[in-house]
């Protein structure tokens, strides 16, 4: 049986330690996290075809993976499985996020006191979003 080999952990791990030694991520290491962040979002994420949270979600891990992998990535560790844990987590933050917020990050919802029943209760609603406000005024 022929294993599905993406990459080579060995060769990733001595680019990790050329970025170390650089203080930037070198071209190959950002290909391999652009690489896997394509492939993570469009295998591991349900987006009913969405293809523009797709692209929002690969967006948001390889930003954060370029950011962040310097300061977490230990010499000799394994760089591939930090990078592709990083991924995952990033990707997963996004979507809990899409609770509260669109994919560009504007809120869409939001905690409101109402009164119903003789009483002013706390609901969480939907904003609406409305640019023409101010001609109706």
């Amino acid at each position: 049986m022929k294993k599905n080999i993406k990459y080579n952990k060995t060769e990733i791990e001595n680019e990790a330690l050329i970025s170390v030694d650089q203080g930037r991520i070198t071209d190959v290491l950002g290909r391999f996290i652009l690489d896997r962040s394509e492939d993570i979002s469009h295998s591991a994420f349900v987006t009913n075809g969405n293809s523009e949270l797709r692209q929002s979600l690969a967006d948001e891990a390889v930003m954060r993976v370029c950011d962040k992998f310097l300061d977490y990535y230990k010499p000799n560790g394994s760089a591939a499985n930090l990078i592709i844990s990083m991924i995952y987590s990033t990707m997963t933050n996004k979507i809990v996020s899409l609770k509260w917020r669109d994919v560009y990050g504007s809120r869409i919802k939001g905690n409101v006191m109402v009164y119903e029943d003789g009483e002013i209760k706390k609901k969480l609603i939907r904003y609406v979003k409305d640019d023409y406000n101010s001609q109706k005024l």
